[in-house]
């Protein structure tokens, strides 16, 4: 190990150390407490649910302070949030073209959903020619395009009988910034977590769900500003606010969807029945020029 190396080791170690005594006094966490939580620790190893333990709860700062830094703060100037891509995005997602529609089969399953929206950049002007790169789970929370090796350490059911790059696509917006695209309600995607083991008895402790909020991933890029990897929410969800990443759903990313349930609006779209529209607009934030 470099000097360098054992240096930022011991910074970070350092300060570790006296987060968790911090925490600890604050709290005041007895001895009895804390040989429980080391019990359970060793309970969770045991059961091999370490590393799924970790990549839930630690493994979304770890991104956001590295691939999420551009994003940072989104507060500040309206910038939209940054969150993490997952383990179930693939490259090479077909380009689409107008009208937009996320390629699906024919007898796709699910509610027929409507997605738009504008981007622009944090003053609040539109980007023209900016590319979504769009995935997202079927009505019964499936990705297509995965393996058992790309998802770990998830162990989840995979359907593999989905045709490549189902529901998967990419997009432009137009000289305004605005897109439209056509999808399906997304589903339900589980963790694969057991109910019975040490990490399923904490998630039901802490009144969390082994299970993500229906959600749609999009990665959006312009020339001239920071690439943006996000997800959008649904606010009739249940669940949308019990995430087990340690950071809770931002709030602008969940958006109220909207039902069209006249037949003369549905037939207009060429549908046959009912469907929902949903609004999520994203914000990027612009490059510093170098001085």
């Amino acid at each position: 190990m470099s000097t360098s190396e054992s240096t930022r080791l011991q910074v970070v170690f350092d300060d570790l150390q006296s987060t968790i005594a911090d925490l600890i006094i604050k709290h005041g966490v007895t001895e009895q407490e804390f040989q429980r939580a080391i019990a359970w620790a060793l309970e969770l190893a045991e059961a091999g649910e370490m590393p799924m333990t970790i990549y839930q709860f630690f493994m979304h700062p770890v991104l956001e302070a590295s691939l999420g830094a551009a994003y940072a703060n989104p507060e500040k100037d309206g910038a939209s949030p940054w969150v993490g891509r997952g383990p179930a995005y693939v490259p090479g997602a077909p380009v689409l073209e107008r009208p937009y529609a996320l390629p699906m089969r024919p007898d796709e399953p699910g509610e027929a959903l409507f997605v738009l929206g504008q981007v622009r950049s944090t003053s609040g002007e539109p980007i023209a020619g900016a590319e979504l790169d769009i995935w997202m789970t079927n009505a019964k929370g499936d990705y297509s395009n995965l393996t058992a090796e790309m998802i770990r350490p998830l162990v989840i059911d995979i359907d593999e009988s989905l045709p490549p790059f189902n529901l998967r696509g990419k997009l432009l917006t137009d000289d305004e910034g605005r897109f439209e695209y056509r999808t399906v309600m997304p589903g339900i995607e589980v963790m694969g977590i057991a109910e019975d083991g040490p990490l399923g008895r904490l998630i039901k402790k802490l009144d969390r769900v082994d299970i993500r909020p229906l959600h749609i991933h999009t990665i959006v890029t312009a020339a001239g500003f920071h690439t943006l990897t996000t997800q959008s929410y649904f606010e009739s969800d249940p669940v949308v606010y019990k995430t087990l990443e340690p950071r809770t759903t931002p709030e602008s990313s969940v958006h109220a969807t909207q039902l069209h349930d006249d037949p003369a609006d549905f037939k207009a779209r060429g549908l046959d029945a009912p469907y929902h529209t949903v609004t999520h607009d994203y914000v990027l934030r612009p490059v510093t020029p170098a001085v």
